[in-house]
């Protein structure tokens, strides 16, 4: 998503005060801004969200829009591991959308009704292992598109080629940090980096 920014007249127009008004915020930093090479100032709309919302004032309609949610698939048997971890991405990416899933079946099944943006897929589980879901979640063309990221705590090179063959966007080595899937989710461009805000 591109960031957006408004002029100084811009934005006196969307909270229906003068030009001024809006110059003296930011000349006393209460206002995020900064000058084009011209010498113009540019508001990113992001901080004046940020500066409505904390001085009460109401927010334009086009401002309010929430940005889209990102829906992320975490199929993995360890079901305390899957708790804790998606309260953690919750928190540091509050557009993440966390489904959680503690076997392989019912990952497949989830993939069809929720249809996520991205899976985080354990490597090893009982009953089918995460290489036969990527190959089914990639040969399925309603579902090739889906970002999938697998995992594992008994990696080695050779099940790590074996998922990127099979469709898989990357692989990371368990234990998981939270920074770590943040940045595998944007490598693959499902979020922005350093989107958290």
């Amino acid at each position: 998503m591109r960031a957006r920014f408004f002029t100084s007249h811009e934005v006196a127009a969307l909270v229906q005060v003068s030009p001024s008004a809006v110059l003296r915020w930011i000349d006393q930093g209460l206002l995020p801004a900064f000058r084009t090479p011209g010498g113009h100032r540019r508001i990113p709309a992001v901080e004046l969200l940020e500066f409505l919302k904390s001085h009460q004032m109401p927010v334009p309609g086009e401002l309010a829009q929430e940005p889209p949610k990102v829906r992320l698939l975490v199929v993995d048997d360890e079901v305390r591991y899957l708790q804790s971890l998606a309260t953690l991405l919750g928190l540091a990416e509050p557009r993440l959308e966390v489904d959680l899933c503690d076997n392989p079946v019912s990952g497949l099944l989830r993939v069809g009704l929720t249809r996520p943006h991205a899976m985080l897929l354990d490597a090893y589980m009982p009953g089918m292992d995460g290489l036969e879901v990527c190959r089914r979640v990639k040969s399925a063309e309603e579902t090739s598109h889906i970002a999938l990221i697998a995992m594992s705590g008994r990696s080695s090179d050779e099940i790590e080629g074996a998922f990127l063959a099979a469709g898989a966007s990357a692989f990371l080595r368990k234990p998981l940090g939270v920074a770590g899937v943040l940045k595998a989710l944007a490598e693959v461009g499902v979020i922005r980096a350093g989107s958290s805000r």
